[in-house]
């Protein structure tokens, strides 16, 4: 999913020695320029006082949430390491607490915001989640190994316990292991931005015929080279290797647009090079789709900006920047992998450019050593040469190896004298393989029950997780897709307007710089069954629409008045009440919304600094982007810069109160259905709105009365899964927060 910022930042970078982590290195590396997750905890003196530090993260994964779970309750028996995305000090957090509200997605909480009272007022940070069920949570939480396990004869490895948590054998294990094991998950590809069918931004994307995957499928090394062009970076080779090396596809590409920069230095590709090649995208893709067979598994280097580049969509990849990984986000270059582990100059300053089908051999040799070798053979031979580490000497190794037992969580949490209990409805935890040792589990017969048994025992255990599933229950499993598809449109309606009438002479184009001033349009459509132009418009952020609305309805158009309207029907009666409440968000009361910035780097600077004389302050923008968020050290700097006309250059800035939360990447979900298409569906179909929003009321005041119940310095994690209807990702929300004194 994409976050606010569309403007890619180099992630990766040749660690000879790689720094101490910190939260500026952290944010430096990821892979893309976004607007992060704040530290939110730190909101007040006494959150700050528990030292509780949140780190930039993009997308949070059901392990990411597990590793937090499983430090916070280990971090004193075991040598755990902490979570890149989170920190807590030893005398900070004494339990944790787990809400699972299944069925619920993001899109649910922001269509019933003013029902989640609870859940707005306590806590202060929200992060976007993948989807995931309920029962794998509860799995992965209690069933995932702290501890390498057994080789094939039984025996445990000789690698050092302090090494068990570097991030090759963190994330592969030690055992040599067939390809299948190294291929990104559904998970790890989301959250690396590789594109996916369905996902915004992938819209007309070419897929590729799609097989089950072997341990004996053939490899594919893919590279590719760019150009700049008026409409951004556009690929202009492409070359393609199998398994033995030999280069099956070497293709320059002619892009659309203008070329702005060759970029000559890098891909070696000139004016004169490409000037007589006729060869378009379309053609490439085509050429990519006969030559991969459907279970071909295609290897590259940072292989999602080749991927997108390509406007490819493949779902079996593997990326050597992810398998010879480092800590929080760090990548080798490629030429500094290939030097060390093979051997191999390539990239060499002699040359003018990359040659992509040198690049793409390197990735795929880089693959197939790793697959050969092993993660834990690979990072034993390479650790001090690649990851800059010591081996420990002897005396510490054997200290290590013998406190050191693979085990599951479940089980070292039991024999480090503490315990874990899963609340929930017969037919939800029943199914969950935990056994007695891991976690007690109790079995209730409503959400009501869960929480009156949690009352009662909650002093008893470390780890608590409460499973409410009355709302999944409530929803018949017919209309559990007509009832999501409702909530996603309700939400797009928000960042809808209809423009006109429209003079007979204004051009499209002009209307749309017009309207630009306010935000990036997401769709336009023109409406022709009116009696004057029309125009439907749907901004990407609901910013832009409420600027829209505010600035232009009354606009001056070639001696045309025109109107700015949202659109009028049953689903849109309560829009103005509801942006409303957006505005009173907690998350975003430090942040600020100003568009119609200049597109001119030096003078989109000035317009910019004009903002830190209401104080300290951040911005999240990309490069070219004509508007930007702004994040104050305070609200009340950000709302004394709201109701401040600023001018630069003769020229007034506009800006508005943020409504866009710091995690969320649009309001407009991907692929939402028509009003029509709603307005159409069968009577069988239809949901009982008002029942379902008295499910999720009852629901919100459960996790209020179970955070009440929590004693000071528990760590409170909310959840809503996330679900994925028809190949299409609805992102979830987990919510954390410290419950203070």
């Amino acid at each position: 999913m994409n976050m606010r910022d569309q403007m890619k930042t180099e992630a990766e970078g040749e660690m000879q020695t790689p720094p101490p982590p910190s939260p500026s290195s952290s944010s430096s590396s990821t892979s893309c320029c976004k607007r992060k997750s704040a530290d939110r905890l730190n909101s007040d003196s006494s959150e700050k006082r528990r030292r509780l530090e949140i780190k930039p993260q993009d997308v949070l994964t059901v392990k990411d949430v597990c590793e937090l779970i499983q430090y916070v309750t280990l971090r004193r028996s075991h040598k755990m390491r902490k979570p890149s995305w989170f920190s807590v000090s030893d005398e900070c957090v004494s339990r944790v607490n787990v809400m699972i509200l299944d069925g619920l997605t993001q899109s649910h909480f922001y269509r019933y915001f003013s029902l989640f009272t609870h859940l707005r007022s306590k806590y202060n940070t929200r992060w976007t989640l993948t989807p995931c069920s309920a029962d794998l949570l509860t799995s992965d939480l209690f069933n995932a190994e702290l501890a390498s396990p057994p080789d094939e004869a039984g025996t445990h490895t000789p690698l050092p316990a302090a090494l068990m948590w570097h991030p090759v054998i963190r994330r592969f294990g030690l055992k040599r292991a067939g390809l299948r094991n190294f291929l990104l998950t559904q998970q790890e590809m989301t959250k690396h931005r590789f594109p996916e069918k369905g996902v915004c931004g992938c819209e007309g994307f070419v897929c590729t015929a799609s097989g089950s995957v072997t341990d004996s499928s053939p490899l594919y090394g893919l590279d590719c080279e760019m150009c700049l062009t008026s409409a951004g970076q556009e690929v202009t080779r492409v070359a393609l290797v199998d398994a033995s090396g030999r280069c099956v596809l070497d293709e320059l590409i002619k892009p659309l647009n203008p070329i702005i920069n060759y970029c000559t230095e890098f891909s070696g590709v000139t004016r004169a090079l490409l000037s007589p090649v006729c060869t378009r995208l379309s053609d490439v893709q085509a050429l990519l789709l006969q030559l991969l067979p459907p279970d071909a598994v295609l290897v590259g280097h940072s292989l999602d900006g080749d991927l997108r580049a390509l406007q490819l969509i493949h779902p079996h990849v593997m990326d050597t920047s992810l398998l010879y990984r480092m800590d929080f986000g760090r990548r080798f270059k490629l030429k500094h992998l290939a030097q060390v582990i093979l051997k191999r100059e390539i990239q060499s300053a002699v040359c003018v450019g990359h040659d992509p089908c040198e690049d793409a051999l390197a990735a795929l040799h880089l693959a197939q050593f790793f697959i050969r070798k092993g993660p834990g053979e690979v990072v034993q031979e390479y650790l001090q040469e690649l990851w800059q580490q010591q081996l420990p000497d002897e005396e510490e190794q054997q200290i290590s190896d013998h406190q050191y037992r693979p085990q599951s969580f479940g089980h070292a949490l039991f024999r480090s004298g503490q315990s874990a209990v899963l609340l929930g409805r017969c037919s939800e935890i029943s199914g969950v393989l935990l056994c007695a040792q891991m976690c007690r589990r109790q079995q209730c017969s409503s959400d009501r029950e869960v929480v009156c048994v949690f009352r009662r025992v909650v002093q008893s255990y470390s780890v608590s997780v409460l499973l409410f599933s009355s709302f999944i229950h409530t929803l018949k499993q017919s209309t559990a897709s007509a009832h999501l598809q409702q909530v996603c449109a309700r939400l797009q309606q928000m960042c809808v307007l209809y423009v006109g009438p429209l003079p007979s002479d204004a051009t499209e184009r002009l209307v749309l710089k017009l309207l630009k001033r306010c935000g990036r349009l997401r769709s336009t459509r023109q409406l022709h069954n009116t009696h004057g132009a029309h125009m439907e418009v749907v901004f990407e952020h609901l910013e832009g629409a409420a600027l829209a609305l505010e600035r232009l309805n009354g606009h001056q158009l070639s001696d045309c008045t025109i109107k700015v309207r949202r659109p009028v029907h049953e689903q849109t009666l309560d829009l103005d009440e509801c942006v409303c409440e957006r505005q009173q968000d907690r998350v975003c009361e430090r942040f600020l919304y100003v568009c119609d910035l200049s597109r001119k780097a030096q003078r989109r600077e000035q317009q910019l600094q004009t903002f830190t004389h209401f104080g300290p302050a951040a911005v999240h923008a990309g490069t070219r982007s004509r508007h930007a968020f702004i994040e104050f050290e305070s609200a009340d700097s950000a709302q004394a810069a709201v109701g401040v006309g600023l001018l630069t250059g003769g020229r007034k800035l506009w800006a508005c109160p943020a409504l866009t939360p710091p995690h969320m990447s649009s309001w407009t979900p991907p692929e939402p259905p028509t009003t029509e298409t709603i307005s159409n569906a069968q009577p069988g179909e239809e949901c009982d709105e008002r029942l379902l929003e008295r499910r999720i009321r009852k629901l919100d005041r459960r996790v209020g009365k179970v955070y009440r119940a929590l004693e000071a310095n528990c760590l409170s994690i909310v959840i809503l899964p996330g679900s994925r209807v028809d190949g299409v990702d609805h992102l979830g929300l987990c919510f954390i927060q410290c419950k203070q004194t």
